[in-house]
Parts: structure tokens; sequence; C-alpha cells
């Protein structure tokens, strides 16, 4: 999931999604990566009648992730290598789907 980021100008409104940091453990090693952000929190705004409610992801992207950072992230590169079979090989299947309304910054 990648959080899109308010478009220059927008006037900053309490925010109803939050990250949930995930916490290091504390006997991790100096040099083990950091764990991931994987879930989010739904605050809907006081005039709407909706209960908070918690969403998981295999990763959360904050709104300043750039494009470099999704695409370096997700792994893609190693899909297309594997689909474009450019070290030889029969090459294998991959599909990479975007979703998200209109205008939220999907990239095809």
């Amino acid at each position: 999931l990648r959080l899109r980021p308010p478009p220059p100008g927008a006037p900053q409104t309490e925010r109803i999604l939050d990250v949930e940091t995930p916490e290091t453990p504390k006997d991790q090693p100096e040099d083990a990566p950091k764990p991931v952000a994987s879930q989010i929190t739904l605050n809907p705004p006081p005039d709407r009648r909706r209960a908070i409610e918690k969403f998981a992801f295999t990763q959360v992207l904050e709104e300043e992730a750039s494009q470099v950072d999704v695409f370096s992230s997700t792994e893609i590169a190693s899909m297309v290598e594997g689909a474009l079979a450019p070290k030889g090989g029969d090459g294998t299947d991959a599909v990479v789907a975007t979703l998200g309304v209109t205008g939220s910054g999907k990239v095809g």
C-alpha cells in the first residue's frame, strides 16, 4: 500500500488514516533489517457513523515515499527479469496490478 501525498497547497486536515509503526525487537542485532510498516488504522471523521477499522498489508509506504522507493521495495525488477529472461531460459509469467481511484497516483 502506498499512501498518496496531499496535492501541493491542499489544506491540512486531521488525518483519518494512520500507519502503525512496527516495534523493533529489543534483542534484534544492529545490522538486521528493520521491520516494515504493514498495518493502517482508519479513523473516520466524527460526522460519519463508522467504526475505527484496521487493515493489514504486506508493506505500507508513507506519503513521503518516492516512486524510486516504491519500485525498489516491491521487487518489480526481479519480476521483469524473470519475464524477459535476459540471462537465457524460458522466462516466467508475471502480472503487476495497480489499484486505486482515478488520479490517485498509479503508474502503469
